[in-house]
């Protein structure tokens, strides 16, 4: 017996009601793409960083008290700091030094300090910011290191104190330059300092608790060099520990070139390579296993880069600085922050402050991918 495909009364309002809930779920689903792109839009739109311009060697990025502060080279150290990376607003900060050190003078004639870096060390509740001081061109170099309990200055506690000298270097004698200091603590607490500059490559060497050159273990590792030459273009070292393959360990980054300055402008040739290790005094193999120490290294970040979001086109990156679980935008976790000179600036002065998610690559290696959507245009 043949079915009746008439529709029926009752067939006729399933249908309706069908085509009604058909209807509202696409309906939902536009407001959703609508909604997805106001918000991206208002992202993409948000407030570029200002106030920010001639930050040369940047440090890390480093939190307190809610703020977040970054040092770089410039006399006494200069510092900027903001309260948020929505607003795109930083402020110039106080130097680190108005007064200088009496022993600079030995190292740096014109009493201006190089390339900080800044780290909390937990056991002692204080921050330990080390930089250089010394003079273009020369291995008489010396890093020294200041402490403080809070970064900021509206604080109390705020003042940073002395600590002299943590190691030096002397042209002729020595063979390595003590420049580019970047602190680094292991698992076991243990505290390193990587540092180099042009002169015999990158170094490391063993801290003790007051944060200087441990007394007894006083061994110098040799982590990376760009040839074999004693003077060759490599310096600025940063180590982060991190993991590779469920493995723990250690990445080291190096500038590779000459570095941004209002001298050379857009001619800085300045790269950013890496390599990892298992063990903090190497060695650093690059993705092809080559050690850093016999010219290995992989690139991380190209010596410029043009981006679609603001047009902009960074070069001679550098200095890097690793951020981790902090939502900058909001959303994503980690960051890698770096000096660069920007393409036709609409000043004279070129040098600025980027910073890029963190992501990895598919062998899980670091890469810098998007441009932070508040970032310096």
């Amino acid at each position: 017996m043949k079915k009746n495909t008439l529709l029926t009364p009752l067939n006729f309002i399933i249908m309706i009601i069908m085509l009604f809930s058909g209807s509202c779920e696409k309906t939902k689903q536009q407001a959703a793409g609508a909604v997805e792109q106001h918000e991206e839009l208002v992202h993409e739109y948000a407030p570029p960083m200002s106030g920010i311009t001639g930050l040369k060697d940047t440090s890390r990025i480093i939190k307190s008290e809610g703020k977040f502060f970054c040092y770089a080279t410039a006399g006494g150290i200069k510092m900027t700091w903001t309260t948020s990376f929505e607003t795109g607003q930083w402020k110039t900060g106080l130097e680190v030094f108005p007064v200088r050190p009496q022993w600079w003078s030995a190292y740096s004639p014109k009493n201006s300090a190089w390339a900080p870096d800044v780290v909390w060390n937990k056991e002692f509740s204080e921050y330990r910011m080390y930089y250089c001081v010394s003079t273009l061109g020369s291995s008489t170099s010396a890093i020294g290191l200041a402490t403080n309990k809070t970064l900021d200055p509206e604080h109390p506690q705020y003042q940073w104190v002395d600590k002299g000298m943590v190691i030096s270097s002397q042209e002729g004698v020595d063979t390595y330059n003590a420049l580019d200091p970047c602190p680094v603590q292991q698992s076991n607490g243990e505290w390193f300092l990587a540092f180099g500059s042009h002169f015999g490559g990158i170094k490391l060497i063993k801290l003790n608790a007051s944060g200087k050159w441990h007394q007894e273990d006083t061994a110098i590792y040799d982590l990376a060099r760009k040839n074999t030459n004693f003077k060759s273009a490599i310096e600025a070292p940063a180590i982060y520990s991190g993991k590779k393959e469920g493995k723990s360990g250690y990445w080291l980054f190096v500038n590779w070139g000459s570095g941004n300055s209002v001298a050379n402008g857009e001619n800085a040739t300045y790269e950013v390579k890496m390599g990892w290790s298992t063990a903090i005094q190497g060695p650093y193999l690059d993705k092809d296993g080559t050690t850093m120490n016999d010219g290995g290294g992989t690139v991380f970040l190209k010596n410029q880069q043009t981006f679609d979001w603001d047009k902009s086109t960074r070069i001679a990156r550098g200095h890097v600085g690793i951020l981790r679980e902090e939502k900058l935008d909001g959303a994503f976790a980690d960051w890698v922050s770096y000096s660069y000179w920007l393409k036709d600036p609409p000043e004279r002065n070129g040098i600025r402050m980027g910073i890029q998610k963190l992501t990895r690559d598919e062998e899980g290696w670091p890469k810098a991918g998007a441009i932070l959507r508040y970032g310096n245009k």
